[in-house]
C-alpha cells in the first residue's frame, strides 16, 4: 500500500515539474491540470483501500501444504436469486454404495444410490417480512441411479431417475408457529427414526429396508424366490412425505406439536422433543396417523426415543404398530452406539441393532434383522464414509427362507 501511495506521490511531483517545464500556454495549463486531478482521485482511491479492514493472515504453511494454496479452490459463498428480496441457498448431497450380498443361494456385488441417504439437489428461498414474520420455498428433487431399496442380486441398475421429495411453500410467525403447504413432509415423517447416534439414514438405524432391500429372500425347499427385504421390514414411519398441509407449534421447553392433511383425506399429528438433562442429550417422537380411505392400512401409531450421553454411550429404540385391517403388524427396534471424536478428522460412529417385524405381508410372517456400522466424519470434506454388516431372517406359517446377508460400504459427499 506504502507503494502505490509513493508512486501516485511521485506522478503529482511530475505533474508539478511538467508544470514549469512546459510553455507557457492555456492548452499546456489545461493538460497539466487534468494530469494533476487524475493523480488526486488515485490518491483518493489509496486511502479508502487503507482504510478498509485487512484480511488476517492464515497460520503459516506447513511442510505438507499443497503446491496450489488451498484457497484457490474454494468456490465464492453465493448463490444469487432472481428476486432481491429473497435469499436463496443452494445445497445437496451424492451418496453412492458398493456392496456384497448372498441370498443363501447366489452371491452379488450391487452398485447403488444409498436410499435414505440418496443424491440429490436442494434450492430454499426465505425471505424475511419482520422480526416476526417469515416465508421460504423448499425445492429438492432426488436424483437416483439405482436405488439400494429396489436394486436386488442379478438385477440390473435400472434408468436414471429424478423423484420430487419438496416443492414447497410455508410461511412463519415466531409466536404463532409455521405453516406449509405443498409436496413435503407428513406431521408424522421420520417419528421412528429419531437417532443421536451418528449412524442414522445412513445404513445402521430402524429403516431396516433401505440398505439391501431389493434382495429376495430364497425359499429353503425349492430356491423359489420369496418377498424382498423391502417387502417384510417397515418402521411404519409414519404418512412419508406427500401433498398436504402442515401446521407446526412454535417449540415450548423443547416440545413441538404438528399436524397435517394430505391429498386424499389422510391426517396425522406428532409429538416431538429435544433436549438435555445436565449433560445428556434426549430425543424423541410420537405420532398417529389415519390413512382415511387410501389402501395400504388403517391406522398406526409409531415413536422413537434415543438418549446419549456425555461418554458417547447412546441408545435408541423404535416401535410402532400398524392395523392392516384383518390383522396388525408390529415392529420394535433396539440400537446401541458409541460416537467419539477419535481423530482429527471429525466424528467416528459405531453401532450395533436388532430390529423385528410382524405379520407384515401375511399373517404368521416373521422378519428379524441385525446388524453393525460404523461411520467416519471427514469434516473438511463435508463427507462421510462408512462400513457395515447386516443379517435378514424370514418365515412363514408355511415356508422358510434362507437368510440373507450383506456387507455395505459407502460414501456421502455434502455440498
Amino acid at each position: 500500500m506504502k507503494s502505490l501511495r509513493s508512486t501516485a506521490a511521485a506522478l503529482l511531483a511530475g505533474a508539478a515539474f511538467s508544470a514549469l517545464a512546459l510553455p507557457a500556454s492555456a492548452q499546456a495549463a489545461s493538460e497539466v491540470e487534468a494530469l494533476r486531478a487524475q493523480v488526486q482521485e488515485l490518491l483518493g482511491r489509496i486511502e479508502k483501500l487503507e482504510r478498509a479492514p485487512s484480511t488476517p493472515a492464515g497460520p503459516p504453511a506447513s511442510k505438507d501444504a499443497p503446491l496450489v494454496p488451498a484457497d484457490a479452490y474454494k468456490a465464492p459463498q453465493v448463490t444469487q436469486s432472481g428476486n432481491g428480496k429473497v435469499k436463496l441457498t443452494l445445497s445437496g448431497q451424492v451418496g453412492r454404495i458398493v456392496s456384497v450380498v448372498s441370498d443363501g443361494y447366489d452371491t452379488d456385488a450391487i452398485h447403488a444410490d444409498n436410499a435414505t441417504a440418496s443424491s440429490r439437489i436442494r434450492l430454499a428461498g426465505q425471505a424475511k417480512l419482520d422480526d416476526n414474520w417469515t416465508a421460504g420455498t423448499d425445492i429438492e428433487l432426488e436424483t437416483s441411479s439405482a436405488s439400494s431399496r429396489n436394486t436386488g442380486i442379478g438385477t440390473d441398475s435400472g434408468a436414471f431417475s429424478i423423484n420430487e421429495r419438496k416443492v414447497e411453500i410455508w410461511v412463519q410467525h415466531k409466536a404463532l408457529g409455521r405453516l406449509w403447504i405443498g409436496q413435503g413432509d407428513t406431521a408424522s415423517n421420520q417419528t421412528s427414526e429419531i437417532d443421536l447416534s451418528g449412524t442414522v439414514t445412513l445404513l445402521g438405524y430402524s429403516d431396516i429396508g433401505q440398505a439391501f432391500g431389493g434382495v429376495a429372500f430364497r425359499n429353503k425347499a425349492n430356491r423359489a424366490n420369496g418377498p424382498t427385504v423391502n417387502g417384510v421390514f417397515n418402521n411404519l414411519d409414519g404418512l412419508h412425505r406427500e401433498d398436504r398441509v402442515r401446521y407446526d407449534t412454535p417449540t415450548f421447553g423443547g416440545f413441538q406439536l404438528s399436524t397435517s392433511v394430505t391429498e386424499g383425506g389422510a391426517t396425522d399429528v406428532a409429538g416431538r422433543y429435544a433436549g438435555k438433562i445436565g449433560d445428556t442429550e434426549i430425543a424423541a417422537a410420537i405420532a398417529y396417523a389415519d390413512n382415511d380411505s387410501r389402501t395400504g392400512f388403517d391406522t398406526q401409531t409409531n415413536g422413537s426415543v434415543s438418549v446419549k450421553f456425555a461418554s458417547g454411550l447412546n441408545l435408541t429404540a423404535a416401535a410402532g404398530t400398524r392395523d392392516l385391517g384383518p390383522r396388525n403388524s408390529d415392529f420394535w427396534y433396539g440400537k446401541v452406539g458409541y460416537l467419539a471424536k477419535l481423530t482429527s478428522v471429525g466424528a467416528s460412529s459405531f453401532s450395533v441393532d436388532f430390529g423385528k417385524q410382524e405379520d407384515l405381508v401375511v399373517a404368521g410372517g416373521n422378519a428379524k434383522a441385525w446388524g453393525a456400522a460404523f461411520v467416519q466424519t471427514v469434516d473438511a470434506w463435508a463427507a462421510d464414509f462408512y462400513l457395515g454388516v447386516r443379517n435378514h431372517e424370514y418365515s412363514t406359517r408355511t415356508a422358510d427362507f434362507k437368510d440373507v446377508f450383506g456387507v455395505i460400504s459407502g460414501a456421502r459427499v455434502r455440498f
